[in-house]
């Protein structure tokens, strides 16, 4: 059995906007953070190296999520989601639905964030990107607890996670509201957790 308040749905959604969204760290999301995430993933993409039209390419796409996420959570039109707004506008469009019934920006995000994680470029996330990416976010102690926790996640999977796994797992990340009382793989998509 997990920890239901590192691993509890809310969480699990503040975990979202506070490491993967709001990329400036004012607390909020708004139009800054998605240009911020234009940048991020193509020199991720590029591996330190800067393609213009991959960032052309990429600005448009967090433009166009940025104004999704805007039209789906701000709620009081006032250009910025505040984590409750996301968390109000998951559990309305989110919860309970798979890879497929999700928004169209929620889509958008997770196949851009594979992206960034596979590094290698072989259609596979393995243990040493899984490691990497979780890295980027938070601090670990050990080794071990991301290793244990790539375990769970691909459940021996010598592949490693591919897209559609990787969409599936992030699915159930954000819209299974009983996966922590279930300890199912999809908790341990961005390594171990604690509570926010």
């Amino acid at each position: 059995m997990v920890d239901a308040k590192s691993y509890g749905w809310e969480n699990r959604v503040k975990f979202i906007v506070k490491f993967m969204y709001d990329i400036d760290n004012n607390g909020s999301l708004d139009k800054n953070d998605f240009e911020c995430l234009a940048v991020r993933n193509t020199v991720i993409e590029g591996k330190g190296a800067w393609d213009e039209a991959k960032y052309k390419e990429n600005s448009e796409i967090m433009a166009k999520l940025w104004n999704e996420i805007a039209d789906l959570a701000d709620f009081d039109k006032d250009g910025e989601v505040t984590t409750e707004e996301f968390i109000k506008a998951l559990r309305t469009t989110a919860m309970g639905k798979g890879y497929d019934g999700l928004p169209a920006c929620l889509k958008t995000f997770i196949g851009a964030m594979f992206k960034t994680i596979d590094i290698d470029g072989d259609g596979s996330i393995g243990i040493e990107e899984y490691r990497q990416d979780c890295v980027k976010r938070m601090a670990y102690s050990n080794i071990k607890d991301l290793d244990d926790a790539f375990n769970k996640l691909a459940g021996g999977a010598p592949e490693g996670i591919t897209l559609a796994k990787y969409q599936e797992l992030y699915a159930g990340f954000i819209a299974n509201e009983n996966a922590a009382g279930a300890d199912l793989p999809c908790l341990y998509l961005f390594g171990p957790l604690s509570e926010i």
